[in-house]
C-alpha cells in the first residue's frame, strides 16, 4: 500500500487552472512534500524533471541535465551543451512542463543560471511552463521576492507548503492500520505533519512508537539517525555545529535570546545573524509572542527536530544505542507532554473559533516578599467581546478537571487583561478524565479527551499559502 495523496487538492487545482505557459514557485521546508506535489501534478502531463544536487560539480550537473534533455527532445548524440546558456537555449524548444527541484542550489552551482532563465523567459515568445521548488526558503525568496533579483515578479503562482493538518495525519495513520487514538497521538506528537516521516513509517511497517523509534532513529542504519545534522551540514557547511548548538539550546527550553546565547556559547551580538538563518533561510525556527507585552521566545517548528536534538544529538557520545534507546523510552512521556501542549496551543483557534489571538502566557506575582513565576499552557483572546480563554494540557489519564481548574484560577487572577470586565472560559485537555466539569466558580469549562481533540482537529484549517497572480490580464 502507498500512502494516499492527502490535503493538497487546492494546490493542484490552482496549478491546473493557470494558463500555459506558466511560472510556478513551490517552497517550504525540507520533507514537506514539494517534490511529491510537483510530480503528482505532472504525472499525466508531458514533463521533464531535474533535481539540482548541490553535491555534484557544475560539469556533472550540466552533463546529467543535458542527457535528460537530449533524450526528451530526441536530439542527436553529438548535441552536447557546453554551458548553461546553450542548455537553456535547447530547453526553450520544449513545450511541456519543466520541474526544477531545489532550484535555489543553482546559487551555489552557478549564480548566472537564474539570470539566463530570466533572459529566455522574458524574450522567447513560445516556451515551456516551469515549476521551481525550494526548501532553503530564504534563498528562494531572494530569487523571487527581492526587487532587483533575476526572477522578481516572474512567477504566476507562489505556493508556500506547510505541514499536513492533524486530521490528515490521523487519516494516514488509520490507513496504516494504527487504530487507537492514543497511538495516533504518539506518532503525531513526535513526527507532526511532515509527510516524509509517515512514508518511512509505511515503508518500515511499524505499528507502534517504540518499534518506530528503534528502527528509524536509534538503529545505527536508521534513515532518521542523522536527519537534522545532515540538513545543517547541507545548509551551513563548516558552521553547522554552531547552528546545532543553537537548536539544542531551544530544544532544551532555552527560548529567550539571552538564554540561547549563554547555553550555546555564542556572543549575544552574533546570535541574531544565526537565528535569522534558522528562521528566514531554513524556516525551521519561529518567534512566538508571550504575555501581552512585546516579548518573544523562539521555538523549533518541527517536532521531530525537537525530539532528535533532545535525545539523539544531546547523547551523541553514547556508544551503546540499545542503552540510549532504553533511556529515551523511560523519558519519552515528558516529550509527549511538551508536544501535546504545543499541539493544543497551535490549534486552539481552530477548536475555539471565536477567538483571534493565541499564546503561551508567562507571568509572575509577589508572595511574602518573594517573586514567584508561573505559566499557562495556552491563552486565547477575543478583543471585541473581551473574552479570554485559559487552557491547561495534561498528557495524563484519569485527570480531575476540577482540581486543574482550581490551580488555573489561582494563576488567572494575576493576568492583567481587562481584569474587571472580561469573561473567562477555562479548558482542560487530557488523555482521559476521572472527573469532567462544565462550570467552575461561574466560569464555563470545556473538557477535551483525545477523542474529543481528534474530532475537533478533523475540521481542516489550511497549512498552505497560495498566491495566484494574474499577469496576463
Amino acid at each position: 500500500m502507498t500512502i494516499k495523496f492527502y490535503n493538497r487538492e487546492r494546490e493542484l487545482s490552482v496549478l491546473e487552472s493557470v494558463k500555459k505557459p506558466f511560472f510556478a514557485v513551490i517552497y517550504g521546508r525540507r520533507r514537506i512534500g514539494k517534490t511529491r506535489l510537483s510530480l503528482k501534478f505532472v504525472e499525466d502531463k508531458d514533463h521533464i524533471y531535474f533535481f539540482v544536487n548541490p553535491r555534484k560539480s557544475e560539469n556533472l550537473l550540466l552533463e546529467e541535465f543535458s542527457e535528460i534533455l537530449r533524450k526528451k527532445l530526441n536530439l542527436k548524440e553529438y548535441v552536447r551543451p557546453g554551458n548553461w546558456e546553450e542548455f537553456f537555449s535547447l530547453l526553450f524548444r520544449y513545450r511541456g512542463i519543466v520541474v526544477f527541484d531545489e532550484f535555489q542550489w543553482f546559487l551555489e552551482v552557478n549564480k548566472s543560471v537564474p539570470f539566463i532563465l530570466q533572459k529566455y523567459w522574458d524574450t522567447e515568445k513560445t516556451k515551456p511552463s516551469f515549476i521551481l521548488t525550494g526548501s532553503t526558503v530564504g534563498m528562494l525568496k531572494k530569487l523571487f521576492e527581492r526587487e532587483g533579483s533575476p526572477l522578481f515578479k516572474r512567477s504566476d503562482v507562489v505556493i508556500r507548503l506547510g505541514e499536513l493538518e492533524p486530521g490528515d495525519v490521523f487519516n494516514i495513520l488509520e490507513d496504516l492500520k494504527i487504530k487507537t487514538v492514543e497511538k495516533k497521538f504518539e506518532f503525531f506528537l513526535i513526527f507532526g505533519g511532515v509527510p516524509y516521516y509517515y512514508r518511512l513509517i509505511e515503508k518500515y511497517g511499524v505499528r507502534n512508537i517504540e518499534t518506530c523509534l528503534k528502527k528509524l532513529v536509534f538503529d545505527e542504519l536508521g534513515p532518521l539517525r542523522n536527519e537534522v545534522e545532515e540538513v545543517m551540514v547541507e545548509a551551513f557547511k563548516k558552521e553547522y555545529r554552531t547552528y546545532l548548538s543553537i537548536l539544542l539550546a531551544i530544544a532544551e527550553g532555552k527560548t529567550k535570546m539571552e538564554e540561547i546565547s549563554s547555553y550555546a556559547g555564542i556572543k549575544h551580538t552574533s546570535l541574531p545573524y544565526y537565528l535569522g538563518d534558522l528562521t528566514d533561510r531554513l524556516g525551521i525556527v519561529e518567534k512566538h509572542r508571550i504575555s501581552f507585552k512585546k516579548k518573544y521566545v523562539y521555538h523549533i517548528k518541527d517536532r521531530f527536530y525537537n525530539f532528535w536534538l533532545r535525545y539523539v544529538y544531546k547523547n551523541s557520545s553514547t556508544e551503546n544505542s540499545e542503552l540510549l534507546f532504553e533511556k529515551v523510552m523511560k523519558d519519552v512521556n515528558s516529550f509527549f507532554g511538551w508536544s501535546f501542549e504545543t499541539t493544543v496551543r497551535e490549534n486552539i483557534l481552530k477548536i475555539f473559533t471565536d477567538f483571534e489571538r493565541k499564546m503561551k502566557y508567562y507571568g509572575s506575582f509577589r508572595e511574602g516578599g518573594e517573586r514567584k513565576v508561573f505559566d499557562i499552557d495556552a491563552v486565547a483572546l477575543n478583543e471585541r467581546t473581551k473574552e479570554i480563554l485559559f487552557a491547561e494540557c495534561k498528557w495524563q489519564s484519569r485527570v480531575n478537571a476540577e482540581k486543574i481548574c482550581e490551580e488555573l484560577a489561582g494563576k488567572t487572577e494575576y493576568v492583567d487583561w481587562h481584569k474587571n470586565e472580561r469573561k473567562e472560559i477555562f479548558a482542560v485537555f487530557a488523555k482521559s478524565f476521572s472527573k469532567r466539569i462544565s462550570e467552575f466558580e461561574g466560569r464555563p469549562i470545556r473538557c477535551f479527551d483525545l477523542r474529543d481533540i481528534e474530532r475537533a482537529l478533523g475540521r481542516k484549517k489550511r497549512a498552505t499559502s497560495v498566491k495566484f497572480i494574474n499577469r496576463r490580464g
